[in-house]
């Protein structure tokens, strides 16, 4: 007997079956789907964010230029930049939207970088809301300008002395650096005499062992701050172009090379005198006059005998400086262009930078109201520890086109005394720039001490009630030749700017210095630095006045080219050491604000897609939600 099969209930369960298959399958479409999304919303933050970080560095590159404009906008949007990335059959356009903002702190000027990136499916931001990613990123970065070289304690664009020598200029044992260092070319240090850097160390080179150039050190005893070789070189550039911009112009905008500005700061306010100077030189014959340009050569001068034997004339173009006073002025937060040689110190009030397109020469103490002699305007102490008041008011930049010099002596044009306050050592609170660059290494910027290789002259003698001058010019044949030489143990007239100044006279039979006059110095004391020094080559700022170490020009300062006569700077074994020690110090506070227009650190070929390291500190970097409208 057969029986019927109710086949409702197979086809039941087949549905039911199909149904469960379909949602498992919806089911696992939809989880896969959610991964998928999930999978690029993820990867579209970490694109996001790295393109963040690009912004950033785009808006830096965009910082420094607002910094070397007059009076830029302080709300400024950069172009907005779009874009793709494409991997298999996906891809997403990602669009930066960056607002760059100048921010001034009390005076310190900060930037404010707010970045807003999106996401968007496909090649098309219009596309449906569903291709929208949903990883929209904004981001603030605020930053603070240290974009001026005075981040640097020490700066050179070649650490070799004028001379092109490589490590004829060295870093030594009795160096002891405390701020950053860095150099474009290689630096060089002595073997077994090891100096020590406390602050973070940068060369585009090498670090170099004097003598033989090896690369063999103890890194960790020398380098205390770290020491980064080959890093990107840093542009130096040969003028003070922020202050030919924006700086006052009290002496005109003129250029000369046969004047000098001579300034005191007193404060935020100047007294100045200018100086013209003059070679006497005749006309004709008739127009020699005894004792002034003309000068006859004797076997022995003064006349201690009746009889004095003439040997010759020498007849010289006299050179003379005619000083002017001039109306004084007022620098409140400014930088100020001087177009002429500029002699200058005093005490500084404020921030203020004076720049010169000839050399200058620091005529005395450069010190702030502020601090001190002899104190740090960051007030750090003697431990390290910030212990003392901290000047929050006085920045003092000085940069010269061509170098910079601690002078020995001057001739003070409203006394008329002689007067040579930096031979008992000298303070210089503030940020020192020597750009030049010459056509000849000889010719490039430096920062060094005037009147290098000291030697006696003879000063005025009396005799029988009478006065004698230029003593030495009655001796010997003038100018120098290979006939005639001029005495190697004996000042060459005018080398000194004090000549003719009594000291030991050094082969020549020695005349007596009857008045007491003061003599040369040698030793010189000690360079108070609290600042930085930024130079196209290595200036010497002690010499040994020994053949077998300084090798270079003698006659640095005049910028006589090696082996050339004269050299009336030659050693002699009884010249000895000259100059200064270093007592230098680093001012923390260019690590938050720098002189008005100094020189700004600029990467030599900078990419925007790199970070600046140098230009800015970072004072806070932030994710925020993104803002309903920006």
């Amino acid at each position: 007997m057969y029986g019927t099969i109710d086949i409702r209930g197979n086809i039941s369960m087949a549905l039911v079956v199909v149904l469960v298959a379909m949602m498992s399958g919806i089911s696992l479409a939809a989880v896969a789907f959610r991964d998928t999304v999930a999978f690029r919303n993820q990867m579209d933050g970490i694109q996001e964010f790295h393109y963040i970080r690009s912004e950033v560095g785009r808006g830096r590159l965009a910082a420094g230029h607002l910094e070397g404009m007059e009076n830029p906008a302080t709300d400024n949007l950069l172009p907005i930049r779009i874009r793709n990335v494409e991997f298999s059959s996906h891809r997403t356009v990602y669009r930066a939207k960056t607002r760059l903002s100048i921010l001034d702190d009390r005076g310190e000027k900060g930037f404010l970088i707010r970045t807003l990136l999106s996401a968007v499916r496909g090649g098309d931001n219009t596309l449906a809301p569903e291709l929208q990613s949903q990883a929209q990123r904004y981001a603030e970065n605020r930053i603070r300008s240290l974009q001026s070289l005075a981040i640097f304690h020490y700066f050179s664009d070649t650490d070799e002395e004028r001379d092109g020598v490589p490590g004829n200029i060295r870093f030594f044992s009795g160096d002891i650096v405390y701020g950053r260092v860095h150099s474009n070319t290689d630096i060089w240090i002595l073997q077994n005499s090891w100096p020590t850097f406390h602050g973070l160390v940068s060369t585009a080179g090498k670090i170099r062992v004097h003598p033989g150039g090896g690369t063999t050190y103890p890194k960790d005893q020398i380098f205390r701050g770290g020491l980064m070789e080959n890093y990107r070189r840093i542009l130096f550039e040969p003028n003070a172009r922020a202050v030919r911009n924006n700086g006052i112009t009290p002496f005109g905008n003129t250029e000369h090379d046969d004047r000098i500005i001579f300034v005191t700061i007193q404060g935020s306010t100047f007294e100045a005198f200018e100086g013209v100077i003059e070679i006497k030189e005749p006309k004709d014959e008739s127009d020699w006059i005894e004792d002034v340009n003309q000068f006859t050569i004797y076997s022995t001068y003064p006349p201690y005998d009746p009889v004095c034997d003439s040997i010759g004339v020498n007849r010289i173009p006299m050179p003379d400086t005619t000083w002017t006073e001039l109306r004084g002025g007022a620098v409140a937060n400014q930088s100020v262009w001087v177009p002429m040689e500029l002699w200058i110190s005093g005490e500084v009030t404020g921030p203020q930078t004076w720049a010169s397109s000839h050399d200058i020469y620091i005529k005395d103490d450069i010190t702030y109201t502020n601090t001190q002699p002899g104190l740090r305007p960051d007030g750090i102490d003697e431990s390290g520890e910030q212990t003392l008041p901290v000047n929050t008011r006085d920045y003092f930049g000085l940069i010269s086109e061509e170098s910079i010099w601690i002078q020995y002596g001057h001739l003070c044009p409203d006394e008329l005394v002689r007067k040579k306050p930096n031979t008992q050592s000298i303070y210089m609170y503030g940020a020192y720039c020597a750009v030049g660059q010459g056509t000849e290494t000889w010719e490039d910027g430096i920062f060094s001490f005037q009147y290098q290789f000291p030697k006696g002259s003879t000063p005025p003698q009396y005799w029988i009630g009478e006065r004698f001058v230029y003593i030495d010019l009655h001796r010997f044949h003038y100018p120098t030749s290979l006939q005639e030489p001029w005495p190697l143990g004996l000042d060459y007239p005018w080398y000194n700017p004090l000549w003719p100044e009594p000291g030991a006279v050094y082969g020549v039979p020695e005349i007596p210095n009857p008045h007491n006059a003061p003599e040369i110095v040698k030793l010189r004391g000690d360079i108070w630095l609290y600042g930085s020094i930024a130079q196209r080559r290595r200036g010497y700022v002690r010499r040994s006045g020994t053949a077998d170490f300084d090798t270079g020009l003698w006659d640095i300062e005049n910028e006589i080219e090696p082996n050339t006569p004269p050299r009336y700077g030659a050693p002699t074994p009884s010249i000895g050491a000259t100059g200064y020690n270093k007592r230098y110090h680093f001012d923390t506070r260019f690590e938050r604000r720098s002189p008005p227009d100094f020189p700004l650190v600029i990467f030599e070929g900078y990419d925007t897609d790199e970070l600046m390291d140098l230009g800015y500190l970072t004072l806070r970097w932030e994710f925020k939600n993104p803002p309903s409208s920006f």
